[in-house]
């Protein structure tokens, strides 16, 4: 089966779109299937990635725009070039504007929600109701939906009345030893620091952790910025500031591979104090290092976590800071989360489950 995917940044720089196709499209491969992934790129480009066909495409029409013209220039190479593909797998509302020149020439055409996009805090007011709008109209044309979350599932039954399959992100499970000098090079030590990693955005707030640790007074530790956001260095500008008014708070920029894993793997705690998710990777990557995790109480890091999980309200620096406090206070109590979270993921977020899962629902959507 050749399934065409559309949506999503550079396949090497993997944020949450990234991870997801490129995951799932190894599997699928390693599955007997044809995956074929168009991405936004700085280049034009055809590679093979774990044995797939990766289309590079490079970005055009500015910052609001971008996504929907790449979608239909993806879809239209993929009509010519990939002819036998019968599925056409859409990322997000902006590409999947293009899906009905996929329909026309009868192809089956799927969307797959990663998250509430307008409830994002980064967007004006007018902005988050253009997207809103955006997600109805998608969600009114399009017949087969899926989305990473149970939340997104049931907010799109109750608010729109569409029915919808959640196919969960998922992650590899840990190998046994990195090769990474990332904790030399930025002088820490095991379990000496508190870990926040992701994208340096608003609406994941580490500016209400950076200011809580520093209210917090805590001796011994250190608190790990890993990330970047080139889109808006105001606002990483900010956090440095921030961050220079204590030494402890260390900026990594953004870590991938091995560098990634071995801060996960050696973190004292992991910090996530989103306002929104989808169904966070890094959360899930956190807990399959069998880590500690402080994370919002927001119905998506409680579908990752379950039972698990120090919980803190978002956007407020005195919670977080009390929090940050019980875990340093409680860490030997707290010590049996960290083999529940790793059998959580095992039994529900590893990428042979959602393979299977999705490749399921492709059968039954091709049968139909």
């Amino acid at each position: 089966m050749k399934i065409i995917f559309i949506g999503g940044r550079d396949i090497h720089q993997l944020g949450g779109i990234e991870n997801y196709m490129y995951n799932l499209a190894s599997f699928l491969k390693e599955k007997g299937h044809e995956p074929v992934v168009f991405c936004e790129s700085d280049r034009n480009e055809v590679e093979y990635v774990n044995g797939f066909k990766v289309v590079h495409n490079k970005s055009i029409g500015g910052r609001y725009l971008c996504k929907i013209l790449l979608g239909h220039k993806a879809t239209i190479q993929a009509l010519f070039k990939e002819r036998d593909a019968k599925i056409y797998h859409y990322n997000g509302w902006g590409p999947t504007m293009a899906a009905w020149l996929a329909a026309v020439f009868g192809k089956t055409i799927l969307y797959q929600s990663h998250g509430l996009e307008w409830k994002r805090t980064k967007y004006t007011s007018r902005q988050q109701l253009i997207m809103k709008f955006m997600e109805w109209l998608t969600l009114k044309l399009m017949k087969n939906i899926t989305a990473v979350s149970q939340e997104q599932t049931d907010f799109f039954l109750t608010e729109y009345g569409k029915q919808c399959v959640s196919i969960p992100t998922a992650v590899n499970l840990p190998a046994d030893a990195y090769e990474s000098n990332i904790l030399e090079k930025f002088n820490l030590e095991i379990e000496d620091y508190y870990l926040y990693l992701g994208r340096l955005v608003q609406d994941k707030n580490p500016d209400y952790l950076i200011k809580a640790f520093n209210k917090s007074g805590i001796e011994g530790k250190k608190l790990v910025i890993a990330g970047s956001n080139d889109a808006d260095l105001q606002y990483v500008k900010y956090l440095h500031e921030l961050g220079a008014q204590n030494p402890n708070v260390i900026f990594t920029g953004a870590v991938y591979g091995d560098d990634k894993e071995m801060l996960l793997s050696k973190c004292f705690a992991f910090c996530l104090p989103s306002t929104l998710e989808g169904l966070p990777i890094t959360l899930l990557e956190a807990m399959s290092h069998k880590r500690i995790c402080l994370a919002s109480d927001i119905p998506a890091n409680k579908e990752a976590l379950g039972d698990n999980g120090v919980w803190v309200k978002y956007e407020d620096v005195d919670d977080l800071c009390d929090k940050l406090l019980h875990i340093l206070k409680n860490h030997k109590d707290l010590e049996i989360q960290k083999e529940s979270n790793y059998k959580r993921v095992v039994d529900n977020f590893t990428w042979g489950r959602v393979s299977d899962l999705y490749i399921k629902y492709m059968k039954n959507l091709t049968d139909a």
